[in-house]
């Protein structure tokens, strides 16, 4: 499932080593992921808040969410917003927005044994390297010479200053669309 042409795509990875393009979007024909087949309700007061400018995606994680926190500490930084869902594809890991949005616009995914260990970030948030949405793919093969393909379309690279991490783009045409990071992910089963 993947959307390559609407404001964000965000990815999570399936295995290790793997991952699909996530929420929003049927390139696949398959039909769109959802949270609730019941009436919707009023978002929670945590979706209402927004997350801290000047964020920043790596090496250890997003501002205060950091990899490996459990669902109490993630929770504790203010970040991630309710209700959470559980990851279609990813059936071990429980799936948060974070505070401000929705799972299609960024979220964490919470391991019950590893903690965090995939985070897409806001269209707005750059890595260390000043690279984002809209980044250029020659910026981001400057910035991450080890950028290798995978599948999907995305591309790989690993995070500097965090060698069991690694970050995962999304392209539209020879830009940066999303960028999701991701650390000792157990999610598929």
């Amino acid at each position: 499932m993947g959307l390559l042409v609407v404001p964000l795509l965000t990815m999570t990875a399936c295995g290790p080593g793997t991952a699909s393009a996530h929420h929003a979007g049927t390139p696949s024909g398959a039909p769109p992921a959802s949270t609730s087949s019941g009436p919707s309700h009023a978002p929670s007061a945590s979706s209402q808040a927004t997350l801290p400018a000047g964020l920043v995606l790596g090496p250890t994680g997003l501002g205060p969410l950091h990899f490996g926190m459990t669902t109490r500490q993630a929770t504790a930084t203010g970040m991630l917003a309710t209700p959470a869902t559980r990851a279609p594809e990813a059936d071990r890991c429980t799936e948060y927005p974070l505070t401000g949005g929705t799972v299609q616009d960024a979220f964490a995914m919470v391991s019950p044994d590893r903690g965090v260990v995939v985070i897409a970030a806001p269209r707005a948030v750059r890595t260390p390297q000043h690279i984002g949405a809209g980044s250029t793919l020659a910026q981001v093969q400057a910035a991450y010479p080890k950028l290798a393909p995978s599948h999907n379309g995305t591309k790989v690279a690993p995070v500097p200053g965090n060698p069991a991490a690694q970050y995962r783009f999304a392209f539209d045409g020879g830009t940066v669309l999303a960028i999701s990071m991701m650390d000792n992910q157990d999610c598929a089963s």
